[in-house]
Order: C-alpha cells, then sequence, then structure tokens
C-alpha cells in the first residue's frame, strides 16, 4: 500500500492489474508555458499508472506546445514509453478544449487538471483505485487541492487531511461521501459517465464549467465523490488579479445555476458571492500579492509589480 490507502470489506476491492480500469488526464492549455512543464513533469513521474495524458492545445500564442512536445520526446528517451498526446481546439474557450480532450481520451476514467495544476505523488493510483473500489456508486469525483504559490496553506492542507480521514473511515464503513461539486482544477469521472452527459454540458464561455458538469451528471443519476488521497497544487493566481477581473471570474457561479433554472443555488451563490468570496478576496489580496514564493517570504515591492508566479 502507499501512504494514505485505506481499505475496503467490498470483493471489488480487490486489487489486479487485469481488473484494474485505465486512467486518461486530459489538460486543456491556452498560453500556459511559464507552468505546463511542472504539470507535465508531476504527471509523468506517474506514468506507469497513467495510459495516456491528452494535451489539448486552444490556439496557443507562446511555445507551449512546443515545450509539452520536448517534455514528452525526453520521457520517451528515458522510458522507452510515450503517453503524451497532443490534440489542437481552434474553438476559442476552456469547454471546447475540454470536450475534445475527453471526447478523445480512451482511458476507463477521465481525469481533467488545469494546465497550472501539479498532482502530488500518489494522486494516478489513488484516483485509480477509488474508482476500482467505489466506481460501481460513484462515477465521477473531485480530489483535493492547495495552492503552491500562496501563503497561509499549512491551515488548508491540514483540514483536507482530516477531510481525507473522514472520507476513508466513511468509504470503510459503507458510508455516502458524496461531494456538493465537481473541481475542475482535480476531478475525473468515468469515460461511461462522460458519454452520458457530453451532449447536454454547455460550451458557454461566461459560466464555470465544472459547476455546469456537475448539475448536468447530477440530472442525469451520476453521483459525483470526494476521492480522498488525490492531491495537486494549483495556482492561486486568480486571487492576485485586479478586482474587476475577479468580480467578473465569481459572477460565473450564479450565471451558471441561473442556466440552469435553479433559483434556489443561484441565490445561495449570490449570498456566499457578496458574504464570503468578495470579502476574501478584498482581505486577503494583499498579502497573497506580496508572498515570494522562491523566498518564501512576503515582500511588499511586489504590490507595485504585475504577479509572475
Amino acid at each position: 500500500m502507499y501512504p494514505g490507502e485505506w481499505t475496503s470489506s467490498r470483493p471489488s476491492a480487490l486489487m489486479d492489474d487485469m481488473t484494474r480500469p485505465t486512467l486518461s488526464v486530459v489538460v486543456p492549455t491556452y498560453n500556459e508555458s511559464a507552468v505546463i512543464e511542472a504539470c507535465l513533469d508531476a504527471l509523468l513521474a506517474q506514468s506507469d499508472d497513467i495510459h495516456e495524458i491528452v494535451v489539448v492545445d486552444n490556439n496557443s500564442q507562446d511555445d507551449t506546445v512546443e515545450k509539452v512536445e520536448a517534455r514528452a520526446a525526453e520521457h520517451a528517451d528515458a522510458t522507452g514509453r510515450d503517453p503524451v498526446v497532443v490534440l489542437h481546439e481552434t474553438r476559442q474557450g476552456l469547454p471546447f478544449a475540454r470536450d475534445t480532450g475527453l471526447n478523445a481520451a480512451t482511458g476507463d476514467v477521465l481525469a481533467r487538471i488545469d494546465a497550472d495544476a501539479r498532482v502530488e505523488p500518489g494522486w494516478a493510483r489513488a484516483t485509480l483505485d477509488f474508482f476500482h473500489r467505489y466506481g460501481d456508486v460513484y462515477a465521477a469525483g473531485s480530489g483535493t487541492c492547495t495552492a503552491y504559490d500562496l501563503p497561509f496553506q499549512d491551515k488548508f492542507r491540514a483540514a483536507q487531511d482530516a477531510l481525507g480521514r473522514t472520507v476513508r473511515q466513511k468509504l470503510a464503513d459503507g458510508m455516502d461521501v458524496d461531494a456538493p461539486r465537481l473541481f475542475g482544477s482535480n476531478m475525473a469521472l468515468t469515460r461511461e459517465a462522460w458519454c452520458r452527459v457530453r451532449s447536454v454540458t454547455s460550451t458557454r464561455t461566461d459560466i464555470f464549467e465544472d459547476v455546469d458538469l456537475t448539475i448536468c451528471a447530477t440530472e442525469n443519476g451520476i453521483r459525483c465523490a470526494i476521492i480522498p488521497d488525490a492531491r495537486a497544487l494549483i495556482s492561486g493566481r486568480r486571487f492576485k488579479s485586479g478586482l474587476v477581473s475577479y468580480l467578473r471570474y465569481s459572477w460565473c457561479d450564479q450565471r451558471t445555476f441561473a442556466m440552469h433554472d435553479r433559483k434556489a443555488e443561484r441565490r445561495r451563490a449570490v449570498v456566499t458571492m457578496l458574504t464570503v468570496t468578495i470579502p476574501f478576496y478584498l482581505v486577503m489580496w494583499a498579502p497573497f500579492r506580496m508572498w515570494d514564493t522562491r523566498t518564501e517570504s512576503f515582500d511588499p515591492m511586489r504590490l507595485f509589480r504585475a504577479p509572475h508566479d
């Protein structure tokens, strides 16, 4: 067992390579030159448990694709195997790139992460083991995330570790571990589940595509879970953006519920945005902007420079 692996009394928990599902990882990209190599390095380090890595370039104008191909070639030279597939989607927008990747992926389980995410050791195995054990109940799920470029993450990590312990215990006891929503930076679903919902998901670019996917999944009888030990580090660069940009981003939440005529959830989203999301952003904007990830210290001069890490 790897650290943190849980046990189960279910017969389906008997692990063997003949019956374990295969995992495809879809990574949509758009001008991600600064972060894509770290993302790929983390995935390629777990290539024994990953069937393929599908990178979907969405009209990048930088050298994102060149860096992806170079990393894939280096891995192939070192291991004799190249699991990286590069696709191109000309329709601009994350939903289009996501759909192209998920439709092309050939694994039994289809994971989706952001290009600025860095999956942690054991992530692929934890994702596969979860669906192998509990895929008859849950056909979609999200792992946990903390930011690698923001301060104060120890408290978030401790809380998520506690959540992971709780989820593992509930699973062992046969209890429910349903998640309220999928998180696009670190999520997975079975290929069968994707085939059931892909025709009803939206390609609008002014909504949260992962919330839309969650609603479409639950409306089609697909249960979404919390996947313990499927941890990823993500970028907190959204919190460093300007106020107008952040407000525009936050408004996507209620707009998604409005599109689905979820009036009560839309009202809750607006209240949450006004009482939690925006106040948190306003309070934390300065310390987040001042944080220097290289020195792990606060530098007030960073307030006067555009964020770059």
